[in-house]
């Protein structure tokens, strides 16, 4: 009689050879992504943290219309949208095969609610909205009507785009306590796990209405150390690292690993802290001939070839048209010259220099050593102070910096939409005076873009080196991934969120 082991061997070579599965019941293989990310901000979902918050939140949820390079949108949750000729009333239609991730279909009302004055007001880095610049919200069947009381020049790119919608009726039920702790959306991934300065893990969200991502799970783990997520990327602890600028790029390219940069074009610049507000505060930084030292000081272009490998370059203007290279030629960085940086200080009654705090975000630390030490040779003393970037922008923000400082931080040099950078009601005003601010109400008046880039060069840009902080260096993305070598392809960027949905692993 044949045994049962002599029976099964047929069976088992038969299955062998055909291919099948000996364990049918096994899950297929995961397909995971490690991101080493040099900061997730506060890693709160509710009020959004646009400024310090956006990877996380727009990795969960999705806008009314996505911005995927630096002047191309695409619709998202809405699925078109119109404005009005005067900049004052925006329609958006809302897709009507969306879901949450516990399964409630999306609604132009949780479009209504998270742009409602009350909850938008709150947003960091929303700060147009705080001036109660959004007058009323309304859904009307599967539209949502949105009214301002002043036209902000690229609404959609730089605000709309910016925010995820967020479930009106999950909110109101859990709180925003529960929301926190267990935050949904509508976006490419879910949230199953987050360890508040270690990490977060989400997973594919099978019901996306633009398509099931191809990774299964994404891991984000909270490295601030460049060196340490280079070190993980090398040992493949990490697939991703975020935001390799600087050293870091050269690192990469050193070790032969993909550095891909992406985002709006950024300048560093510098603000000075009594010259946020109107309450002329006294300030050495009020002279241009004491800014104009600072500039010149520093070889701009030597620095942009050491730290950003020649990808970047000395800036001209703070606040650039939307297209740069169209710039007049005639507006020319400062050159380096610390002879007449000298002098013109001497002039200003500074001849024996000055000693100044001088804070700095730790991504920007090499940018910030470099300027301390070109300083140091025309007699500035600057004590440097390191912050997270997030911790700075809320000092800078809430003015809770004290004395006659110097902050160096990073803008978007996205055309006239960065006039916002100077109203005196913004989080984010980097100067005041009188005469910005009227330029500031005429530039922002101005809705059609032509029009809006025409006036910046022949009124604006004339003005701004009397007018304006100083820039330094104009950065051609808002940042750098490491890439890793599971990771396969990444055929397209979000500019607010990354767009992992559209990451191949291998």
């Amino acid at each position: 009689m044949a045994s049962l082991r002599d029976l099964t061997k047929p069976l088992l070579a038969a299955a062998i050879a055909a291919g099948a599965s000996l364990v049918p019941w096994a899950a297929a293989a995961q397909s995971r992504i490690t991101i080493a990310i040099n900061t997730l901000g506060p890693e709160t979902w509710w009020p959004q943290d646009i400024a310090n918050n956006k990877y996380l939140t727009g990795t969960i949820g999705d806008p009314l219309v996505r911005l995927v390079s630096p002047y191309k949108l695409e619709p998202a949750l809405a699925s078109s949208w119109k404005v009005s000729d005067d900049g004052l009333t925006y329609e958006f239609t809302i897709r009507n095969d969306v879901l949450f991730h516990d399964g409630s279909k999306l609604t132009a009302e949780d479009a209504a609610f998270t742009f409602a004055p009350e909850n938008a007001q709150n947003y960091v880095g929303f700060s147009r909205m705080k001036n109660g610049n959004i007058v009323s919200v309304e859904a009307q069947g599967d539209r949502v009507i949105m009214k301002l009381k002043e036209a902000i020049p690229f609404m959609i790119d730089g605000y709309i785009s910016r925010i995820s919608i967020r479930p009106k009726a999950y909110l109101q039920r859990v709180g925003v306590e529960g929301f926190n702790k267990q935050p949904i959306g509508t976006g490419p991934f879910k949230v199953v796990e987050h360890v508040k300065s270690q990490h977060v893990k989400m997973v594919a969200n099978d019901n996306y209405f633009g398509g099931r991502p191809k990774v299964d799970e994404l891991i984000w783990r909270v490295v601030p150390e460049p060196a340490t997520r280079l070190a993980m990327l090398r040992n493949g602890e990490a697939d991703v690292t975020y935001n390799e600028l600087g050293a870091s790029t050269g690192e990469l390219q050193r070790y032969g690993m993909r550095a891909v940069s992406f985002g709006l074009p950024r300048q560093s610049v510098l603000v000075f802290n009594h010259l946020l507000r109107k309450e002329n505060l006294p300030s050495r930084f009020a002279d241009v001939r004491v800014r104009r030292a600072l500039t010149m000081a520093i070889d701009r272009e030597a620095v942009a070839n050491a730290i950003y490998f020649g990808k970047d370059r000395a800036a001209a203007l703070l606040i650039m048209p939307r297209d740069t290279p169209s710039l007049d030629p005639k507006y020319r960085p400062l050159a380096y010259d610390p002879v007449r940086a000298k002098a013109l200080l001497a002039e200003a009654g500074l001849s024996g220099g000055f000693k100044v705090d001088l804070y700095a975000p730790n991504n920007l630390k090499d940018l910030a050593v470099l300027m301390v030490s070109y300083w140091q040779r025309i007699g500035i003393d600057a004590k440097l102070s390191l912050l997270d970037p997030a911790s700075l922008n809320n000092a800078w923000f809430n003015r809770t910096l004290s004395g006659d400082a110097i902050i160096l931080s990073q803008i978007l040099a996205n055309g006239v939409a960065s006039l916002v950078y100077l109203d005196p009601a913004a989080q984010v005003v980097t100067y005041y005076s009188p005469e910005t601010d009227a330029l500031r109400v005429a530039g922002t008046a101005i809705v059609d873009p032509a029009r809006q880039d025409e006036w910046f060069l022949k009124v604006f840009a004339p003005k701004l080196d009397q007018l304006y902080p100083v820039p330094v260096i104009l950065e051609g993305r808002d940042g750098v991934f490491g890439l890793g070598q599971r990771v396969k392809d990444w055929s397209k960027f979000e500019l607010h969120a990354m767009g992992f949905q559209w990451l191949t692993p291998q």
